[in-house]
């Protein structure tokens, strides 16, 4: 009998294989011969290299298990590989997957932290997801026993999931997506990201990553992928409280930067070229391997991102 995916079991949890692709995601120092760094082809492949979706959003957890039924069982996600066992990472993406999943990585007490932080003198969430309903979301979360934040009001509401992390969540309420969905959450919102100056964030995003803008106001700058695909959240710029340490969206995981954030390029050779024309910084050669490329940036505020090209665009 197939193996629900909306319900962690016991299965989930015994110790697996850690495939070289799930090394790579998770930061791992390990070598293979399926790795190559910066392998000698042409320095373009012609293609568009602005960012055309965002693929993957990451959050650490120290209680992998716990957390992850939270959003499985309380939130209403799907385990992305039912049939694979919860060791240091788990995939859960909504009901169907449209748009980018969510990836829980097991993260040690000494490196955990949370992404969430402070602008405009309160406390706000690092992700918002759109829901169905804020109504049976609510219900939902106080049944598990989660801490309410913000109660709905105005189609909009906030908690804490397991781990401390602070979630926001809006109500979406368009049929014409809605309708698509089995599950009450059905995508993603926005993430959240800390600027010295979010007007040349903003600029950077623009110019090196190909992003447009949204939305802008005096509180925050939206940030939308310019490229038509369906159900992209938004990077969210805010003002950091502290312009001179701008909270980093990433972590750190066996001692290495752990991104939040996982974009895609068709071109990442081309890209590389874009970010550091406009004041962005790469400290890591552009990586190759079964899963396909990667380039690992830093923005000019210093947060760390991943752009991956699938492997149909490597020529391999």
């Amino acid at each position: 009998m197939k193996k629900s995916a909306n319900k962690v079991s016991e299965e989930n949890v015994r110790p697996q294989f850690v495939t070289q692709a799930f090394k790579v995601i998770m930061g791992s120092s390990e070598k293979s011969s399926d790795r190559t760094q910066e392998p000698a082809i042409d320095s373009s492949n012609g293609l568009e290299s602005g960012i055309d979706l965002m693929t993957l959003i990451q959050l650490p957890a120290t209680r992998l298990k716990q957390t992850v039924t939270f959003y499985v069982e309380v939130l209403g996600l799907t385990l992305s590989h039912p049939e694979r066992s919860i060791e240091r990472n788990t995939f859960v993406e909504t009901i169907p997957r449209i748009g980018p999943g969510l990836h829980l990585l097991e993260t040690p007490d000494s490196e955990f932290r949370h992404l969430h932080g402070t602008a405009n003198d309160k406390l706000e969430e690092f992700l918002a997801f759109y829901a169905k309903s804020l109504v049976h979301l609510h219900q939902r979360l106080l049944q598990a026993g989660a801490e309410i934040v913000k109660e709905p009001s105005d189609g909009y509401m906030s908690f804490f999931d397991p781990e401390g992390n602070l979630i926001g969540a809006y109500e979406r309420t368009d049929p014409g997506i809605n309708d698509r969905f089995e599950s009450n959450i059905t995508g993603f919102r926005h993430i959240q990201m800390y600027a010295a100056d979010p007007v040349s964030t903003a600029a950077f995003f623009e110019r090196a990553l190909g992003f447009e803008t949204a939305k802008s106001d005096e509180n925050a700058i939206d940030m939308a992928v310019n490229s038509g695909e369906e159900n992209q959240p938004m990077i969210r710029l805010v003002h950091a409280d502290d312009p001179a340490n701008p909270q980093p969206m990433h972590w750190s995981l066996d001692g290495l930067p752990k991104h939040a954030l996982e974009l895609h390029s068709k071109n990442i050779r081309a890209l590389k070229e874009r970010v550091l024309a406009n004041g962005g910084d790469v400290k890591e050669n552009l990586e190759f391997n079964g899963c396909g490329g990667y380039l690992k940036l830093y923005t000019p505020d210093g947060h760390y991102i991943w752009v991956n090209q699938d492997r149909r665009y490597c020529g391999y």
